[in-house]
């Protein structure tokens, strides 16, 4: 089967087309394989799994999470202690490295199983996954499966990407999901 796939960028206005390409679907999985097993690897590191089951144990309430949600978006004192105690920790400076050293990733972060960030480089544009189908789907209701999203426009990075969202498991148990944003600029090449 053949899939077209446009990519459009917009810069400075909507409507100004930087990019076109037409990819089959064999050639999306090809390229993205090599970052599914990257976001796989990621996922088993026990670093990251103790830091989301530490969070999960922590038992926070949803309505705390949506209150952090919206804490989250605004410029107070509060809010940038939020993000920072996302974007600083020990995971996400791992995050950030993977980042930094691999320009096909826009970003990475990592959710408890309520969908909550846990750790993110950079920051998300908001701090509740639990919410959206890269999450939802990911996640699936306790039995995480590989969840491959659209190519996008991505709030947070100001980027076109594909997200690839993996499982992150404990003894055989769907505690969490990590996130990574695939630019746009890879699929291209």
């Amino acid at each position: 089967m053949y899939i077209k796939i446009l990519l459009v960028f917009f810069l400075l206005s909507p409507g100004v087309l930087l990019a076109q390409s037409t990819l089959t679907q064999d050639e999306i999985d090809e390229l993205l394989r090599v970052k599914i097993r990257l976001a796989k690897h990621m996922a088993y590191s026990p670093d990251i799994i103790d830091a989301v089951s530490n969070q999960n144990s922590s038992e926070i309430a949803l309505s705390d999470i949506k209150k952090r949600d919206e804490l989250w978006t605004g410029k107070s004192e509060g809010s940038i202690e939020l993000k920072r105690s996302i974007t600083d920790n020990l995971i996400a400076k791992y995050l950030r490295r993977r980042v930094q050293n691999n320009s096909a990733i826009d970003e990475v972060f990592v959710t408890d199983n309520q969908g909550a960030n846990v750790a993110a480089y950079p920051a998300t544009s908001d701090y509740w996954q639990g919410d959206e189908e890269k999450w939802t789907a990911s996640f699936n209701n306790g039995d995480g499966v590989l969840f491959i999203g659209p190519l996008e426009q991505d709030e947070s990075t100001n980027t076109a990407q594909v997200q690839i969202s993996v499982p992150i498991f404990n003894q055989q148990q769907t505690i969490g999901v990590l996130i990574m944003g695939v630019s746009v600029d890879y699929l291209n090449r």
